[in-house]
């Protein structure tokens, strides 16, 4: 029998992942899970928002079905009622006057910023600080979120969104097309990250949009990244003003499901706002292809999860990701000390 997902990652599990966008908290208490344990998120009397677990102390109901009331979220079974802090402070049944406050559950440390919110599922004093979205606050840059569910999980999803073979076959059409040319790449692994630079001649990725994301005809600079331990960080710059950034964070729902949180964010010479509708709709379209190639895979592992992959030097990249992710799962300090650098090529 397959292991949990939190035990076969192990130490990974210790850092922050989003929860939910900003614009999905609000009145009402939601639920969201987490390498199969369930989170109440909600909002106290500032606003602010805070996580519990979705389970109340009495009677073990879901605190997510109840509803907030002055910043407090009550139970919909007895109307236990918990502040921010998971301090019970008022129990219906038992009148004015019973002390409500030595009934406690946890509350975990919660962050919100740049849209979206962030959660620390552990009773432990969290690692450094969240992801910050390049260019989230540059008003001459357009950015928006997605959401995406996934039948897979982290690792093989990082390098599916930072996979360029790939894209000739799931995208084509939308994305890239076959050039029968070599492509020479340099993926450096330093401080727990991967970057991959790509030196690819007259390379494009959407050539309608080329007049306008490329007015000064400067050469397209194409850069990967993977953040341990679950982001990815996509760049295609035209010189110093143009581009496009995709950022995506998976967070890890339970064995073979993952929520991804897909950030974009891109700058054009003009039309800006007018094209954004465009824009969405053909980046959901290329993610709903990435999501049915990855459900594909999930049906061939959910017979053999243990098969280990095949890999040639194309695939140095893919490497590189599951060995931080290896590594990171029963010592995470050893992560950070990684430092390799190496050069290969592949055909597109």
């Amino acid at each position: 029998m397959m292991n949990s997902l939190q035990d076969r990652d192990g130490l990974i599990a210790k850092n922050w992942h989003i929860a939910c966008l900003s614009t999905e908290l609000k009145n009402k208490p939601i639920q969201r899970i987490i390498y199969d344990k369930p989170y109440v998120f909600f909002r106290d009397e500032k606003g602010k928002a805070v996580c519990l677990p979705d389970r109340c102390l009495h009677r073990h109901a879901l605190l997510s079905l109840g509803h907030c009331e002055a910043g407090k979220i009550v139970c919909p079974y007895h109307g236990w009622t918990y502040d921010e802090a998971g301090t019970v402070r008022n129990i219906p049944s038992e009148g004015p006057g019973y002390e409500c406050s030595k009934h406690k559950t946890l509350s975990f440390p919660v962050i919100e910023q740049e849209g979206v919110i962030w959660v620390w599922t552990f009773d432990s004093t969290p690692v450094d600080h969240p992801w910050n979205f390049p260019r989230y606050h540059d008003k001459k840059w357009i950015n928006y979120f997605m959401v995406t569910d996934f039948s897979n999980e982290v690792t093989n999803l990082a390098e599916n969104f930072m996979d360029v073979p790939h894209t000739v076959f799931v995208h084509k059409g939308w994305f890239r097309n076959k050039s029968q040319k070599k492509i020479p790449m340099n993926i450096e692994t330093n401080k727990g990250r991967v970057l991959v630079t790509y030196k690819q001649a007259e390379d494009e990725i959407a050539p309608l949009l080329n007049p306008l994301l490329n007015p000064q005809n400067a050469p397209m600079i194409h850069t990967d990244e993977f953040i341990y331990p679950n982001i990815t960080h996509v760049t295609y710059a035209y010189g110093d003003k143009y581009g496009v950034i995709i950022n995506s964070q998976c967070t890890p729902i339970s064995t073979m499901k993952t929520r991804v949180y897909t950030y974009m964010s891109y700058r054009l010479a003009a039309f800006n706002f007018i094209i954004k509708p465009f824009i969405q709709y053909y980046t959901r379209q290329v993610i709903k292809q990435d999501v049915q190639i990855m459900d594909n895979q999930f049906k061939s592992l959910s017979f053999d999860p243990k098969t280990t992959f095949r890999s040639t030097p194309a695939d140095e990249v893919h490497k590189a990701i599951e060995r931080l992710r290896h590594l990171g799962q029963k010592n995470p300090q050893e992560v950070s000390s990684v430092n390799l650098s190496t050069s290969t090529e592949f055909w597109l």
